[in-house]
């Protein structure tokens, strides 16, 4: 009888192949949550109504059955990251000094998931495939903000705030070109590493970048550029001691001149970006939320926990700001509000080693083009928007699997 079901066993196992990939993009674009956060601001909520949760069931369902098919594999890769679940541990622990212990409690359960999913993608897939996933991902992504865009500009592009400008799937301008601006980096990186796919990705990184330049963000548009240019400099120091050397220069005197411009003229920064001193704000809630940092400054309020109660630390901060900010317009504010002292400097330390490991790996043909260029990308924004630790967040989930999937590498390089 098993010899009978062994041909259907064995059809199974290619087909199940060859769309796993395919249920990992769209996973990935739902961990984006897109419309979700339209509802819960049309709902006056900061958080998504209970029921948007469903729609993630089939993505834990997905995960589950991965975990579990991979048991050794997926132990492997959090063993490969421990600064990481280091600080997923923390956030946990968190609930015990929390301000709204239930709030982190729920919001760390949806954060191991989404961390889950991103340790997913780097033990299964190499780097080739990493990228295919993603490219796939970002198809739904920009598909489904073009189509809302044109077809629904009430819902695809801001009506109050930036009148014009698209949001797309969400309900931000800065989160489209965000988002987007990961994706010129992926596409390009894509069609280097996929030559049979080429005019595929290239079309998506394109596209990608047209709705940079849509949503109207100069952040945005400053990621999307620098991530090319990380690209452009790991193809060119490649190609022999001489042509690294020129690379090297060249970053090296921008380096210099953009310390310079900013350190002796800011304003000429800013107003390039279409920005003030205050960064659209910006500054003043890092202002109005130092001072709750120094007041709780080795473990903060708890994960996800400062912004939530209404009569809370967030009341003043809101006061001073006369605005209803939900979040510190930095990573490293937000984990400082959340976590603390501790949980910055496990943040640093593991951004510090991951941005080695991918330096280290710049003259690898498979990661060495798109994992440094996401690692600045991610970096810049760690400045001015609170993607770090956050769930189900697109920049977190890939951080993650790039963290993850590069200690992975150096592991088997190490045994080798």
């Amino acid at each position: 009888m098993s010899l009978a079901h062994a041909p259907a066993a064995h059809a199974a196992a290619p087909s199940l192949a060859r769309w796993e990939p395919l249920a990992a993009a769209l996973c990935l674009a739902q961990f984006s949550e897109p419309f979700f956060a339209a509802v819960a601001q049309s709902q006056g909520a900061t958080e998504p109504p209970g029921y948007a949760r469903l729609a993630f069931v089939p993505v834990y369902a997905f995960l589950a059955w991965t975990i579990w098919r991979d048991r050794s594999r997926a132990l492997s890769a959090v063993s490969a990251v421990p600064l990481v679940m280091g600080l997923l541990a923390l956030c946990f622990a968190s609930t015990l000094w929390s301000i709204d212990s239930s709030a982190t409690l729920r919001r760390s359960v949806w954060l191991a998931l989404n961390m889950g999913f991103g340790l997913y993608l780097a033990w299964r897939y190499d780097w080739k495939a990493l990228l295919n996933v993603l490219a796939a991902s970002f198809v739904v992504l920009i598909a489904g903000s073009f189509m809302l865009g044109v077809f629904a500009p009430s819902v695809g592009r801001m009506t109050f705030e930036h009148p014009g400008a698209w949001s797309g799937l969400w309900t931000h301008k800065n989160t489209l070109g965000g988002i987007m601006a990961l994706g010129v980096a992926i596409g390009a990186g894509a069609a280097i590493v996929t030559p049979e796919r080429r005019k595929l990705w290239i079309a998506v990184s394109l596209a990608a970048f047209v709705l940079v330049l849509l949503s109207t963000s100069k952040t945005a548009l400053l990621a999307s550029l620098l991530g090319l240019a990380v690209i452009g400099f790991c193809m060119m120091i490649r190609q022999g001691p001489l042509a690294a050397t020129i690379a090297s220069s060249a970053v090296l005197v921008t380096i210099i001149a953009g310390a310079g411009i900013i350190l002796l003229a800011p304003d000429i920064i800013v107003a390039a970006l279409g920005r003030d001193l205050t960064l659209t704000g910006r500054t003043d809630i890092w202002e109005a939320s130092a001072r709750f940092v120094e007041a709780s400054p080795w473990l903060g309020y708890g994960y996800y926990a400062f912004w939530l109660p209404d009569n809370g630390p967030a009341y003043w901060v809101r006061e001073a700001v006369m605005w209803e900010v939900s979040s510190a317009h930095s990573s490293w504010l937000e984990t400082a509000l959340g976590l603390g002292r501790v949980g910055v400097a496990l943040f640093a330390l593991q951004l510090v080693a991951t941005a080695m490991r991918g330096a280290s790996a710049a003259m690898r043909a498979d990661a060495g083009l798109w994992a440094p260029a996401f690692l600045a990308t991610f970096a810049l924004y760690t400045l001015s928007e609170s993607h770090a630790l956050q769930a189900n967040n697109l920049f977190w989930t890939i951080y993650v699997a790039v963290a993850a999937r590069l200690a992975l590498d150096a592991r088997a390089r190490k045994h080798t």
